[in-house]
């Protein structure tokens, strides 16, 4: 069973490989994705315990999502994972075996414009991620009193969004690469289109999520999105805590400090000589994960067992 469940693994890491960084850029790639996703069903369902493929109402449609959960005793605290730009929500609950062995639950959904979202981003999107939380308490195994959101690149956005406008149902917000001003004004957008960080496509993956056609649209649309511009960064929020690196060339440190200095205290791990997420040689991501940001749920959730134990 073991070796047919990472057959099936490698069949969705191969096909999700070949929609990238979106589905929408080609037939091609969108087809890619949809065997990405047979193919992660079918993993999903090999793994103790599954990966259970979850629907909840928003305006009018059915969102689909993931929802893992420990076998420990009802209810459980739970992640509120959300993917990145060129991430699927299959990325972010396809190897969540940390949180699991600490009995954390794992909830994961598309951002708009990515994935199966039914929307793109723009102002007001993050009601789909408030739909969601609606939805989540009304499941029996879960302690919706016990929820942290994660954001991750892109999403760490999300993350930070929806520590102000969910504060009363969330216990923190894992803010992992911050993007909230600088990053959408158009001078830091033109430069970051030529970094070497990122492989390819990085303009029409990021125009495909606004369903922007041209650059200028694209450009023009995004300081809108600024929380600054906003007027949420003053505003009472949950817990967070902000993490990148300094050298980022997706999405600039300054905004990490423009967070730190705004609203209330945060905590921040900052890798001086880190990229994006903040990994490096001595600090890979993996150890971001499991030496920051893990311990830093765990006591957000009061999750009694040792972190220790779950790496």
């Amino acid at each position: 069973a073991e070796r047919v469940r990472e057959a099936y693994y490698q069949a969705w890491h191969n096909f999700s490989t070949g929609r990238w960084p979106s589905e929408k850029l080609s037939p091609g790639k969108q087809k890619a994705y949809e065997r990405a996703l047979d193919a992660f069903q079918a993993y999903g369902k090999l793994l103790d315990p599954p990966i259970q493929t979850v629907q909840f109402p928003f305006e009018g449609k059915q969102v689909t999502a993931y929802l893992r959960l420990p076998k420990s005793a009802k209810p459980v605290p739970l992640v509120f994972g959300i993917n990145g730009l060129d991430s699927r929500k299959e990325d972010v609950i396809a190897r969540v075996d940390d949180f699991i062995k600490l009995g954390i639950g794992v909830f994961a959904i598309d951002m708009p414009g990515t994935g199966q979202s039914p929307i793109l981003v723009d102002i007001g999107s993050e009601r789909i991620f408030s739909a969601a939380l609606d939805w989540l308490q009304t499941r029996q195994d879960i302690d919706s009193k016990r929820i942290v959101v994660q954001g991750r690149s892109w999403s760490g956005y999300w993350a930070a969004l929806m520590a102000y406008t969910e504060k009363d149902r969330i216990r923190g917000a894992v803010v992992h690469g911050v993007g909230i001003h600088g990053f959408f004004q158009p001078e830091w957008q033109k430069k970051s289109f030529t970094t070497r960080e990122y492989l390819f496509d990085i303009f029409p993956a990021r125009a495909s999520i606004y369903g922007a056609k041209t650059e200028e649209e694209y450009l023009a649309y995004g300081p809108k999105l600024s929380l600054l511009t906003r007027g949420f960064l003053d505003k009472p929020a949950a817990p967070m805590i902000v993490v990148n690196g300094e050298r980022d060339t997706q999405q600039p440190i300054a905004d990490l400090y423009l967070m730190m200095k705004h609203g209330d205290p945060k905590d921040a791990w900052v890798n001086p000589a880190g990229g994006h997420m903040g990994r490096s040689q001595s600090w890979p991501s993996r150890d971001v994960f499991t030496k920051v940001v893990l311990p830093w749920i765990a006591r957000r959730l009061e999750v009694t067992q040792t972190v220790a134990a779950a790496q």
